[in-house]
């Protein structure tokens, strides 16, 4: 069969030039772009959250909102005070005596006014302060809003953490599961020159590392994907890289949990105490519709200059400026009001019944879910204890079929379930360890512990 090749020419040249000098100023622009490391274990992980997470930068907003507003209610008790000034033109006026008599009078036609008013009010039938007291009570929940959101994004950090310390766990295991098979590959191959085994179980043995290998690519991904939303959650930049301690975060030695102690801290969760704060602006509210019932005074005055002086009908005006000032108190008192109010009471003194009802489902809801947590994790406790047990057992049981087959007295599907049975208990065991570490944050959550 003839080959056929291209001569080199002068313009093949000058193309894999300029092509090479691409590649060597884009690896230069590589090479020089920083990637910083960022060691991280646990702890510092949520301090990071809690200084760079945008959803905590919301919810401090929000409250600094709350806090304006009542700024915003106590500037009601001050005076108001404005300024009033006007300039129009006046026609000459025609006075109609009779029918057949018109009298024409000549007016100053250039009117200028400048007044100042102040009101202040003196009784609201303390509306103001209960304005004032609802606002700060929207204050406080504003705060147990923004905890609450520390809380969740918290637990939303840890999960993905561990997360990823089990897929770095899985990795580890995955590839000393992997150096096994190969090692006991080779072994197979040299069984099969000899003629003691069958090309099968050479075949056999291939592809179970194969499949370890496509599990440990397959992994790599996943914990890929579980680091790029671990920086996001904690506005890394993408480019750096994340060091996570995963070892420590397993000790499960030191979480101990006492129940009454995690159901007494579950009534003072932030939803039950903004049920709490609801209920008591709800109260607020219902004084508030009885104290509209009351008399308003306020104490107003006014002083100005005008020109020209119409003032006692004078006509025609005096040429003159002149100033007139008023003080006084006003009372204005709806009487209708008395018997209208009567259905916005009824309605507020039910939106009361209403919120404490809220607040006691609330409160039996978390402790039910506290108790139920609180069992799984004792659950897991168990269950960690029955696997390492499983995993001693499959163990000896590997290592007695290994050498069974070595000296042909077991078949290689043996050998080969009795390192899968290895396999899945190691792995049972590390999700079972990674399970109770993601229990009992969870736990401390439902229990309004975790800060």
């Amino acid at each position: 069969m003839t080959m056929y090749k291209q001569p080199i020419q002068g313009k093949g040249f000058f193309l894999g030039g300029l092509l090479m000098l691409a590649q060597t100023t884009y690896g230069q622009h590589i090479s020089h772009t920083t990637s910083n490391k960022v060691s991280l274990n646990l702890s510092e992980a949520l301090a990071l959250l809690k200084e760079n997470s945008p959803y905590l930068k919301e919810a401090k907003i929000q409250t600094e909102i709350a806090n304006e507003k009542v700024k915003e209610e106590k500037e009601i008790q001050l005076p108001d005070l404005d300024f009033h000034a006007s300039y129009y033109r006046m026609s000459n006026m025609i006075e109609y005596q009779h029918a057949d008599q018109v009298v024409h009078y000549q007016t100053i036609p250039d009117i200028y006014d400048a007044t100042v008013n102040i009101k202040m009010p003196i009784y609201q039938g303390g509306r103001i302060k209960i304005g004032i007291k609802q606002a700060e009570k929207r204050v406080e929940i504003a705060k147990l809003q923004e905890k609450q959101v520390y809380r969740e994004k918290a637990l939303e950090v840890i999960q993905t953490y561990l997360g990823i310390c089990k897929l770095v766990a899985l990795d580890s295991l995955l590839k000393e599961t992997l150096k096994e098979q190969n090692e006991r590959l080779n072994l197979v191959s040299a069984f099969k020159k000899n003629g003691t085994i069958t090309k099968e179980e050479v075949f056999q043995a291939s592809l179970k590392c194969s499949n370890s290998t496509l599990d440990i690519l397959t992994n790599e991904r996943n914990t890929k994907v579980l680091l790029n939303d671990l920086k996001t959650l904690l506005q890394i930049p993408e480019s750096d890289t994340l060091l996570l301690d995963t070892k420590s975060v397993l000790n499960t030695n030191s979480l101990t949990l006492l129940i009454d102690k995690l159901q007494e801290s579950a009534s003072n969760r932030e939803e039950v105490k903004m049920k709490q704060q609801t209920t008591e602006i709800n109260e607020l509210g219902y004084q508030a519709i009885k104290a509209s019932t009351k008399p308003t005074l306020s104490l107003f005055g006014t002083f100005g200059y005008n020109y020209p002086n119409y003032m006692l009908f004078l006509f025609p005006p005096h040429p003159y400026l002149y100033s007139l000032g008023r003080i006084g108190i006003d009372m204005n008192f709806s009487i209708s009001h008395l018997f209208k109010v009567k259905t916005k009471l009824t309605i507020a003194k039910q939106s009361i019944e209403l919120a404490q009802v809220e607040e006691r489902i609330q409160k039996d809801a978390i402790q039910d879910a506290v108790y139920r947590r609180y069992m799984a994790w004792l659950e897991t406790q168990d269950k960690i204890k029955v696997i390492e047990k499983a995993i001693t057992q499959a163990q000896e049981n590997y290592r007695i079929l290994k050498q069974k087959y070595f000296n042909q007295m077991a078949l290689h599907t043996e050998l080969m379930d009795a390192d899968t049975t290895l396999f899945r208990t190691r792995y049972q065991l590390l999700s079972a360890q990674i399970e109770a570490v993601a229990k009992y944050y969870d736990l401390l959550y439902t229990s309004g512990q975790l800060n």
